[in-house]
């Protein structure tokens, strides 16, 4: 089973509000999500970032929903080598969580042969909650901010470049990977406006979630390719770095940007929130294309 028949057949057995990036019930908004060594991260990403990260995608589904932080739970099971950097890990939580203005009440430790982090986030509904089943044909499609840095990131943890500007760009796309900035600010002033009608956080890919959030909305989507915001200098460097651009920024995961649908215009938009976003196509009534072709949803799945 892929993990969106995992989920499907979750919310066949357990509840319809199981779908969005977070549940909402009554005027709160819930969210959890885990990170397992050799899965998610590495010993090789420092603790500090490891702990910040755990945080930020929590973070990152209560901005998909318009939500507003309130608290936090963090679980833990920390083997050894995690253990003697725990203070490390726990003051990066305090500072983050600070920064984002979310509380964390509470939690648990175990012992484990690895590093698993599981944080449940609760946010308050401020004005309503952003879902991803509002959008309608015709809608304009928006991303919040340039993508294709962090998968590039990801690429890039072990490579040193042969310039100062290969240099910094590595330096800028492998801490958009390993500490993602979640983009709440945003996804509260998105919820007060009513012309936008769906909201998902990239953390699969652009391919998959836009699939995910059409198919929450029984609706197509057509997507031009220039039109897609890409991560500064990633186009520059990708020859000699190796990379694809495509396919990092039509698949690459752990974006954390949101994808949202609107009937407004981008400069209209733009002004209302009070920074730029970018219109790249539109919801049809057809299927999910980029610049004609089919786009099939082939971002990141666990169990693939």
């Amino acid at each position: 089973m892929k993990e969106r028949d995992l989920v499907a057949r979750a919310k066949e057995l357990f509840s319809d509000r199981i779908g969005d990036d977070a549940a909402v019930v009554g005027d709160q908004v819930l969210t959890t999500d885990m990170l397992v060594e050799d899965v998610d991260f590495t010993r090789e990403i420092s603790i500090r970032f490891i702990a910040r990260k755990s945080l930020a995608v929590n973070l990152s589904d209560l901005a998909a929903m318009g939500a507003q932080p309130a608290v936090a739970l963090v679980a833990l099971a920390l083997p050894p080598w995690a253990v003697a950097q725990a203070d490390e890990m726990l003051t990066a939580y305090a500072e983050m969580a600070r920064d984002f203005g979310i509380e964390i009440v509470g939690g648990d430790f175990s012992r484990a042969e690895k590093l698993t982090i599981s944080v449940t986030a609760i946010g308050n509904v401020i004005t309503r909650p952003l879902l991803r089943s509002g959008a309608k044909n015709g809608d304009r499609v928006y991303l919040s901010r340039p993508i294709g840095g962090s998968a590039a990131g990801l690429q890039l943890l072990n490579v040193e470049g042969s310039s100062y500007a290969e240099k910094e760009f590595i330096k800028s796309a492998v801490r958009r990977q390993i500490d993602p900035e979640p983009e709440v600010a945003l996804g509260m002033a998105l919820a007060k406006l009513p012309q936008i009608t769906a909201c998902i956080d990239l953390s699969d890919g652009l391919s998959t979630d836009l699939h995910n959030l059409c198919q929450a909305s029984h609706c197509g989507a057509e997507i031009e390719k220039q039109r897609i915001p890409v991560f500064a200098d990633l186009q520059t460097h990708a020859r000699s770095l190796k990379l694809d651009v495509r396919d990092l920024v039509l698949n690459g995961g752990e974006e954390y940007a949101l994808l949202f649908t609107s009937s407004m215009r981008e400069a209209e938009l733009s002004s209302a929130v009070g920074r730029p976003v970018y219109v790249i196509g539109r919801i049809t009534n057809g299927g999910v294309t980029i610049d004609g072709e089919p786009l099939l949803p082939t971002g990141f799945d666990h169990f693939e």
